[in-house]
């Protein structure tokens, strides 16, 4: 499994599966392996990616599951480090990146498969309100890729 440094370097994040029971299992745990905690439990299914907050204090990731079943299905999650607080934010078909802004009060989910293309949507942390982007003068039937904030 991926694992994935929280910018202050504390913790590290990863899925740890067993292949065994189907399991995906959020971790953290301190960079010299100690501290082992678990976040979240999905039975099947895949968890990708995994980001973190820039204040290093929350998670978001993507569950996908359906895939077996032929109807993927996309749910987007943001738990906090100490496992506490975990909140489904969005539901979709395929996602792409997840990128927070640098305040850390928004998520960009970049939605990579619908009936017309790709999109980006905007989640406000705070209120759960979800925006879909648009770009004047671009069209949004077709995939976007790469979506980054600007400093």
């Amino acid at each position: 499994s991926q694992f994935v440094a929280a910018p202050d370097t504390s913790l590290l994040a990863f899925d740890d599966y067993d292949s065994t029971s189907q399991a995906h299992v959020l971790k953290v745990m301190g960079t010299d392996g100690a501290n082992e905690m678990t976040l979240a439990n999905f039975k099947g299914g895949n968890i990708y990616p995994i980001v973190w907050s820039p204040n290093s204090q929350w998670i978001a990731f993507n569950y996908y599951s359906g895939f077996t079943e032929g109807a993927p299905a996309a749910e987007v999650y943001v738990v906090s480090r100490d496992g506490r607080t975990l909140s489904s934010i969005y539901k979709g078909t395929t996602v792409g990146r997840l990128v927070f802004s640098p305040n850390g009060k928004y998520l960009l989910v970049e939605e990579t498969t619908s009936a017309s293309g790709g999109h980006l949507f905007l989640v406000n942390l705070s209120t759960l309100e979800t925006k879909m982007l648009a770009a004047p003068g671009l069209s949004t039937d077709f995939d976007w890729y790469a979506p980054s904030w600007r400093p």
